[in-house]
């Protein structure tokens, strides 16, 4: 038995991977360090002689990596909720390591040197299809901060940063596997990361075809109170006050999501004065709003007061599960020109977001409220949604951060909230026209994974009624 197949190493395996995910993912920092987390687990799956150990070891590995989240959300989910989340991500987790290693024991190299990229992809595109919480826990958000492959995303979305990332861990596997064959696997495995890489340093080397100046606020001091109708006169005047006297330069200003409690009774006294502030500031104050509408219904809505016109609405569409219970949800995007309004949890959902790139958004705003501890998390996501689409992001959250990112996910300007004053960040964004291939074509690359994954899977299945010998590894050929 060699080392990489011994029961210890399986443990270290499992371990190291599991602290690499943990570091990277969710609310990780250090989200490169995602494009090398598997490869411990994955030495070890094509190595060690029981599948059991290998199953163990990678759903070991996931569930420390996703431990982040109990700190996150410990006392925001339900306990049921988290614990099934975490579950089910190391269950998925093990079944593609051990997808992999049977592909990879008994199929020519390249198909092995596929095989987890392929399979990683197409059951994080799927699963994201149908989860509630669309796509969160992507493992290309780690990817954020690395903008060269990020830049993958206006062509193949969140699924084409998911294959880079599994490609890359792959080929430094089957390196370590296969040393003898470092060669092909530097020509299949490294030349589709590096030609992304060039791509990506050409595309953000585009210039600017216009700025536009942003003022996003938030007073963590009095947010959370929107449900007591007798604080409303008090969050109204300390956001116009603010407005005033710090945003007179803005083109738009953005404020958090569920500021403001309103009934039809009470819609009137509340929305003059930020009518009469949008006025006076010459720019469109888009702000958070919990109403009560003149049907009856109860929305998550972004109300728009744009200078001496008439106020325009958007209605939040994906809720969170558990939470926003007894919420109505909108039916429509909003897109007024060149800009688009959105709110926090729908930018979790590329699809629907993809309208607004397709309909030529330039610059998308976006009333939010995070959980704390999941600013940078959601944020980052958030960012992700303008590179796939062509947009710049301005993000304004309660207890969370206020973030102002261009078309090329850099963050041109960030602050975390403070629940001691109010928070403002003003800056210059450059915007962009044109779209991208991702808003044109949407998910056309996760269709080509799923198909690439049904076909190795096929494979591997054809050669073992041929009763194909090779199972105790591959070469690249």
């Amino acid at each position: 038995m060699t080392w990489r197949a011994s029961a210890w190493f399986g443990a270290v395996a499992a371990f190291l991977t599991g602290a690499l995910f943990l570091a990277s993912l969710d609310i990780g920092t250090f989200g490169p360090l995602a494009l090398i987390a598997p490869v411990a687990v994955l030495v070890y799956a094509l190595s060690a002689p029981r599948w059991q150990s290998v199953a163990a070891a990678a759903f070991l590995a996931r569930i420390i990596g996703a431990l982040g989240l109990v700190w996150a959300y410990y006392d925001v989910l339900p306990a049921s909720a988290l614990a099934l989340w975490i579950l089910g991500q190391a269950v998925g987790f093990a079944l593609i390591v051990l997808a992999t290693r049977w592909i990879a024991r008994g199929a020519p190299g390249w198909a092995g040197l596929m095989s987890f990229p392929l399979l990683a992809t197409a059951s994080e595109f799927l699963f994201g299809l149908v989860s509630p919480h669309g796509s969160f826990g992507a493992i290309g958000y780690a990817l954020v901060d690395v903008l060269p492959l990020l830049q993958l995303a206006s062509v193949g979305g969140l699924a084409a940063l998911a294959f880079c990332a599994g490609l890359f861990a792959m080929t430094g596997a089957m390196a370590i596997v296969q040393p003898r064959a470092w060669r092909s696997l530097a020509v299949i495995g490294g030349a589709p990361i590096v030609l992304a890489a060039v791509f990506g340093f050409w595309r953000l080397n585009e210039p600017y075809e216009a700025h536009k100046r942003v003022a996003l606020i938030a007073i963590d001091a009095i947010s959370g109170r929107h449900a007591r109708d007798a604080y409303m006169a008090q969050i109204v005047n300390a956001y116009t006050t603010v407005v005033r006297a710090r945003a007179g330069d803005a083109d738009f200003v953005v404020l958090p999501e569920g500021l403001f409690s309103t009934s039809p009774a009470t819609s009137a006294a509340i929305e003059t004065p930020l009518q009469n502030t949008a006025n006076e500031v010459g720019a469109p104050v888009i702000a958070g709003f919990d109403e009560t509408l003149a049907d009856g219904r109860h929305v998550n809505s972004a109300v728009i007061f744009t200078p001496r016109a008439p106020t325009q609405r958007y209605i939040k569409r994906r809720l969170i599960p558990g939470l926003d219970v007894g919420y109505a949800t909108g039916s429509s995007a909003f897109v007024d020109g060149a800009n688009g309004v959105a709110i926090c949890k729908d930018l979790d959902f590329p699809a629907m977001i993809r309208e607004y790139g397709a309909r030529g958004v330039t610059l998308m705003l976006a009333p939010s409220w995070d959980f704390g501890r999941d600013g940078r998390l959601h944020a980052r996501m958030a960012v992700v949604r303008g590179v796939e689409n062509g947009f710049a992001l301005a993000r304004a959250a309660t207890d969370g951060r206020l973030t102002l990112s261009d078309r090329y996910g850099r963050i041109v300007a960030e602050a975390v909230t403070s629940s001691d004053d109010a928070t403002v960040l003003a800056a210059d964004i450059g915007l962009k026209s044109g779209g991208t291939p991702y808003a044109r074509y949407g998910d056309v690359f996760a269709w080509i994974a799923v198909g690439g994954a049904v076909v190795l899977l096929g494979f591997r299945l054809a050669s073992r009624s041929k009763g194909s010998p090779t199972e105790t590894g591959s070469t690249c050929a």
